[in-house]
């Protein structure tokens, strides 16, 4: 890499770092951050445009990973600990332990919880399709599906903001629905009777509907249809997540653009909900869990090359751009991990080093977070922006 760009990426990197944490911050608390060090986090940027989450593991995180998810984030999704292979491993046994936890966790220090997931073909036990062996009768599943939801959603009533009720049940192919065993098993209805029992549990929380690709047809008219049909069987849905595991030469904006106006016609919030950007090439498109690839190129154990480092950083300028220019429509946008450590794609669709996020493994702010910042200037910056007054005390005339 040449003497310029590794020049461009140090003098960015060290712009990046001060604009979030502003020159007198290094050394100081949390808890002494002047308001425009505030201002200069994420959160400070943007809360007033949409909130800002991260998919977070466990509670596990060490006081510097907290410090970030406090300081720039208002609501945070579990990553597994809600699903029901971890909620309910075996019919009636519930263990609550590690979810109760993280809601106490982000209650205490003034985060949102968005529950994930109810329902989902992935990480769910196989005792909900079985009868002695043998595969159970719908009545038998519909009424193991809305114990589960019933005793979840139940279990957090007040205590977790909105839902993920159904999970990637769209199909990516020719078909309407997935072929999950939760379609086999009850039929298309079964999305409309969780977010019923959904409903029932807590009258409250808000209710959502979350996939990739849906910005992108036939995925997207496909997700259309399914918020008429829940409508036409009574079923209420409160918004639509766009999970957003998007490729670094493959983000499709325009799609994007027309799936926020295309859902919120229908009366929907829109959501992006597992933001971030993949820089290693792969095969797989979308984000189907099950589709592995084989462990193979490497390329940035060591890091970002610098144009790599400045095309991600462009990516998210542009996708920030278009959040804001919707910003009325757009209730959320959440990050798939906290820094680049903690991402999934580290190990899908195969084993690499990844760096899709906007903090690195050292916890520090990328190029691509000063690029996300610069988006939306400071009330500093507005400030200083406003034209002057003129003699009479009026504003001068802008030039």
């Amino acid at each position: 890499m040449t003497s310029k760009r590794t020049a461009w990426s140090a003098l960015v990197a060290i712009f990046a770092l001060c604009l979030v944490l502003g020159p007198e911050s290094f050394g100081e608390s949390p808890s002494t951050f002047s308001q425009s060090q505030i201002e200069n986090t994420l959160l400070g940027r943007f809360g007033n445009s949409f909130a800002l989450g991260a998919a977070i593991p466990d509670t596990e995180l060490t006081g510097a990973e907290r410090q970030l998810l406090f300081e720039n984030f208002n609501t945070l999704t579990p990553e597994n600990c809600m699903k029901p292979e971890s909620l309910q491993p075996t019919e009636g046994n519930f263990n609550f332990s590690e979810a109760d936890a993280l809601v106490e966790m982000a209650r205490d220090n003034g985060l949102t919880v968005n529950g994930h997931t109810l329902i989902w073909h992935a990480q769910c036990p196989e005792w909900f399709f079985s009868d002695a062996g043998q595969p159970a009768g719908r009545e038998l599943v519909i009424q193991r599906m809305r114990r589960h939801i019933e005793a979840v959603a139940g279990h957090f009533t007040g205590r977790v903001k909105s839902w993920d009720v159904v999970n990637e049940a769209i199909d990516d192919g020719d078909d309407y629905l997935r072929k999950s065993k939760w379609l086999t098993s009850i039929g298309e209805d079964y999305i409309a009777e969780a977010f019923i029992a959904a409903r029932k549990a807590d009258h409250d929380a808000e209710l959502y509907y979350n996939d990739y690709n849906i910005e992108r047809r036939p995925k997207r008219d496909k997700t259309l249809r399914l918020i008429r049909d829940l409508r036409r069987r009574g079923a209420p849905i409160d918004g639509i997540g766009i999970q957003g595991h998007w490729q670094l030469d493959h983000i499709p904006f325009e799609d994007i653009e027309d799936a926020i106006v295309a859902f919120d016609r229908l009366g929907m919030k829109v959501m992006i909900t597992e933001l971030d950007i993949d820089v290693v090439a792969r095969e797989t498109s979308g984000a189907e869990v099950r589709r592995r690839e084989q462990d193979g190129d490497d390329p940035f154990v060591n890091g970002l090359p610098d144009d790599v480092e400045q095309r991600l950083a462009e990516q998210y300028a542009r996708l920030f751009a278009l959040f804001l220019k919707h910003q009325d429509k757009i209730t959320r946008v959440t990050f798939w991990g906290l820094h680049d450590g903690r991402s999934w794609l580290n190990n899908w669709p195969s084993k690499r080093t990844n760096h899709p996020l906007l903090w690195d493994r050292a916890l520090q702010p990328k190029p691509a977070l000063s690029a996300v910042l610069a988006i939306k200037r400071s009330k500093k910056e507005q400030k200083a922006q406003k034209p002057s007054a003129g003699e009479d005390g009026k504003p001068a005339p802008e030039t």
